[in-house]
């Protein structure tokens, strides 16, 4: 009975120092191995986080820009629409009804008088001598303007020639100068000073 006793202790001192010499340093060894693991998830983790919120900030700041693009284009868009719009309103309001208003009153040989003895008289003001041509409406003969001119005008005047589309210019003949109340020079003149009050009315906010 003591024997079995004894083997069974000997065999029980083999398996602890067994345990002791291999189990132990094994199972020290995997809790080590395990906690390193720990370790590298951890930080692999807190890197995938810090990546992560850089390429927000990234993208947020990449959406930011694009959105700020977009909507400088969309302004410069709405402006040049805004000031087509505008030019073409003007164009066919403010434009159009000075031809008209200009284009018939420069048509009519008391009118075209009015200009050619208003030219003469700023001429001679002027001290300017020389012979003067006057230049007419073409649709207009130079026999009814002469009928409404002063008879000193049409003494000044060498003779009227039809040769634009209204109103009327006077020629200084040795000097080659040409003074202009046309049509065009008259829209021209009555423009400055008339188109400004005529935005401040239709386009006022």
């Amino acid at each position: 009975m003591k024997s079995v006793d004894t083997g069974k202790e000997k065999v029980k001192k083999i398996c602890e120092v067994l345990r002791k010499e291999t189990l132990d340093p094994a199972k020290k060894e995997g809790e080590k191995i395990i906690a390193k693991a720990r370790e590298d998830a951890e930080k692999i983790v807190q890197e995938a986080k810090r990546n992560g919120a850089r390429i927000y900030e990234d993208a947020k700041k990449k959406v930011e820009e694009e959105r700020n693009v977009f909507q400088a284009s969309i302004h410069l868009a709405c402006k040049k629409s805004i000031d087509t719009l505008k030019q073409e309103i003007e164009n066919k309001l403010f434009n159009s009804a000075l031809d008209a208003f200009i284009g018939d009153k420069t048509k009519d040989p008391k009118v075209i008088a009015e200009l050619l003895s208003a030219l003469v008289k700023g001429i001679e003001k002027e001290g300017i001598s020389g012979d003067l041509k006057g230049i007419i409406a073409k649709s207009v003969s130079p026999e009814a303007v002469n009928k409404e001119l002063a008879k000193e005008v049409v003494a000044r005047l060498k003779d009227n020639s039809a040769e634009i589309e209204g109103g009327a210019q006077v020629k200084i003949v040795d000097k080659n100068m040409t003074v202009d109340l046309s049509d065009e020079a008259l829209k021209t003149l009555l423009a400055k000073f008339v188109r400004d009050d005529f935005r401040s009315v239709i386009f006022a906010v």
